[in-house]
């Protein structure tokens, strides 16, 4: 009798540990599609104020105003990737994509530059991290479905 009641406990352990560990994984995923998708957010409206303004729906001062909110609320969103609770396997992914998003700010920190004093090395270097973390997120997202699926890049 011992030893049924022992199978069981150990069969719902297991169980109850299994799907801990789902749930888990479950919420970092949630939290990790959130932060990508605010950041992808962030960028449609960073290159959507740059095409009012080359349309004249929107000032200069209203122009910069904007790109000082904007780096401020990208550093907030970079910092949620210290907040996510990281299972071992997805470590390299979610360290590919924070290092792609903090690539895209130093970009756009550059581009902002370019356009506050028309110096062309501010565009190279924008453009250059732009490319680098579009990289960086690539490599990130192979790692991430890699880690999700079980199979190694």
């Amino acid at each position: 009798m011992l030893v049924v009641i022992a199978i069981i406990v150990g069969i719902v352990s297991y169980n109850y540990s299994a799907e801990q560990t789902r749930q888990k994984g479950f919420i970092f995923g949630n939290d990790l599609e959130k932060i990508q998708t605010d950041v992808k957010d962030l960028q449609t409206l960073f290159y959507s104020k740059q095409e009012q303004y080359e349309e004249e729906a929107i000032t200069r001062d209203e122009l910069f105003r904007y790109y000082e909110k904007h780096i401020i609320d990208f550093k907030e969103i970079i910092s949620r990737y210290n907040n996510l609770d990281i299972p071992e396997s997805f470590e390299s992914a979610v360290n590919l994509l924070k290092l792609s998003s903090e690539t895209q700010l130093d970009s756009d920190i550059q581009y902002i530059e370019w356009m506050k004093t028309g110096e062309e090395s501010y565009k190279v270097r924008s453009d250059s991290q732009y490319q680098q973390a579009l990289e960086y997120e690539m490599a990130g997202l192979v790692q991430y479905y890699s880690a999700k699926t079980g199979l190694q890049p």
